[in-house]
């Protein structure tokens, strides 16, 4: 089954997904490497590069230094992500009665 974009999100830019998959690969990274580089599930690396979720604010800042993003690409990234503590309360994990 394919996998759609969340409606809580605009969609980020064609071809961020693709930037990022470039500049993993040209830093010598697989997806899983990445991911653990950056703390994170290979399923959310590949969501990423899929354009199906947007970074929060601090894992954009993670894989732009672990990629060593240029300037660029960089601004393209962090100009999707999302303030991480917005990002907890759209989940439920912030406030969420229990």
């Amino acid at each position: 089954m394919a996998s759609t974009p969340s409606p809580r999100w605009a969609s980020p830019p064609i071809g961020l997904g693709a930037m990022l998959a470039t500049a993993r690969t040209e830093a010598g990274y697989s997806g899983r490497a990445l991911a653990r580089a950056v703390g994170r599930s290979h399923a959310w690396l590949r969501g990423l590069e899929a354009g199906e979720r947007p970074p929060s604010v601090a894992m954009a800042g993670r894989v732009s230094e672990v990629l060593q993003l240029d300037p660029w690409a960089d601004a393209v990234l962090h100009s999707v992500a999302v303030d991480d503590a917005a990002l907890r309360a759209r989940r439920g994990t912030h406030g969420a009665a229990r």
